[in-house]
């Protein structure tokens, strides 16, 4: 969760609020029966009588908020600011019917751990609300105190009152610092489980190490094994989709600010189903491997190469236009049709169906488009025979049809650099 996301913070203030507002009601009765003790024993005096209404009226309102936050879900700044409210008034209402003037300041140090949770559960505004309500509070009761002759002097008070806003104020401001910091290595944590592993902690930002900075480095070093595993394919070595997608997207960013082009070739090994049932799913798996060894061999420097799905493969070409994207497709065919997949002693041809798409002009929103005209491309390739290229231009009908016919697809010769192999255009 982040501060930028209200609904996610509100709907987290509201899980917060409801259990706590159990531990409320069970602190006030508890508080309650104590001081209905020590008042039988002889040990305290007031008008206890009073008390126990502010102490019904203050669980009538924890209740009643409680049961408002159930049914909305979620719990905003006035939902908080009520509760921070209802708590101040019981803790200095309390300590004005029952403790005699004098020992008022020990009312301070009830509201500093009340401060202390508000921070520590829904942070720095809502704590400097505390404070400020903290303070109006005990200069309320103070002030009505003198005015019914009690021996306090406003100099003696507000040491103690200032030494209460300094103490809860650094408190406030260290634990909101630490809370920063651990919400920043969330944040990197959230980011790594969408597959983004560019940023690491910054360890030397941290001037006294402590905790936090533990944590930050822990994640520092994880971080290389954590984008092996979230990101990459362990069967065929190279990218999975999740790494795909990160890497389309910061290669589209890239082109729509330079204005280069760029080119996606959707690949499907041919016939793969007759490999898994012929030879078995080991067989299956080492052509995988094999696959991904051949494209990562052949892809040039720049080139992104992942598997998508389970014989689907896909290459990204960053500043390729559409004859550099044919040229290498046509390569990565024919380097497949030399070669024959091996399975003990037999020879099996192992061949694959390529869909190029190549754009001069990238735009930020240019990814899903991308992805479905190369689909269309290698759709159209294995339905016009397998083990050829087909170019996507304007006009090829799109997978969804399913109405696709090699009639309306024309062969013709694009260069390779062995001087062979089939290219199918779309005229």
């Amino acid at each position: 969760m982040t501060a930028s996301d209200p609904l996610l913070r509100e709907r987290s203030n509201a899980e917060v609020l409801l259990w706590q507002s159990k531990l409320r009601v069970a602190l006030a009765v508890a508080v309650g029966g104590f001081g209905m003790a020590l008042r039988i024993a002889g040990v305290l005096h007031g008008d206890w009588r009073s008390l126990a209404i502010v102490i019904a009226v203050y669980l009538t309102i924890v209740c009643g908020l409680a049961l408002a936050v159930e049914k909305r879900g979620r719990a905003g700044n006035v939902m908080l600011g009520l509760t921070i409210a209802a708590d101040l008034s019981v803790i200095f209402t309390g300590t004005a019917l029952v403790t005699p003037p004098g020992y008022y300041e020990r009312t301070l140090l009830l509201a500093l751990c009340t401060i202390q949770f508000t921070e520590f559960y829904f942070g720095r505004r809502a704590a400097i609300l505390a404070v400020a309500g903290a303070t109006l509070a005990h200069v309320t009761i103070v002030w009505l105190a003198m005015t019914r002759g009690a021996p306090l002097r406003w100099a003696e008070e507000a040491t103690g009152l200032a030494t209460f806003v300094l103490a809860a104020l650094v408190f406030i401001i260290v634990h909101g610092n630490f809370r920063l910091r651990l919400a920043h290595i969330a944040g990197m944590f959230d980011r790594a489980q969408e597959g983004d592993f560019t940023h690491e902690y910054d360890v030397d930002a941290d001037g006294r190490p402590d905790a936090i900075t533990m944590v930050g480095r822990a994640y520092n070093r994880m971080r290389t094994q954590l984008a092996s595993i979230v990101i990459n394919d362990p069967l065929s070595r190279c990218l999975n989709r999740r790494g795909f997608e990160l890497e389309l997207a910061r290669e589209i960013s890239r082109a729509s600010r330079t204005g280069s082009s760029l080119a996606i070739l959707a690949m499907d090994a041919d016939l793969f189903k007759e490999i898994n049932d012929t030879f078995g799913h080991l067989a299956g798996d080492a052509a995988i491997r094999e696959i991904g060894t051949r494209l990562r061999a052949v892809a040039r420097l720049g080139d992104v190469v992942a598997r998508v799905g389970g014989e689907e493969f896909v290459l990204l070409a960053p500043a390729t236009d559409e004859d550099g994207a044919l040229y290498l497709a046509n390569r990565i065919a024919e380097s497949f049709r030399a070669h024959p997949f091996t399975v003990g002693s037999r020879e099996i041809p192992l061949t694959l169906s390529i869909g190029v798409v190549a754009e001069p002009a990238i735009t930020a929103d240019s990814a899903e488009d991308l992805r479905a005209r190369a689909d269309e491309a290698l759709y159209a390739a294995k339905r016009s025979g397998r083990d050829c290229v087909v170019l996507w231009t304007h006009g090829l009908p799109p997978v969804a049809r399913g109405t696709l016919s090699p009639s309306v697809l024309v062969s013709g010769a694009w260069p390779s650099p062995r001087g062979s192999g089939d290219v199918t255009r779309d005229r």
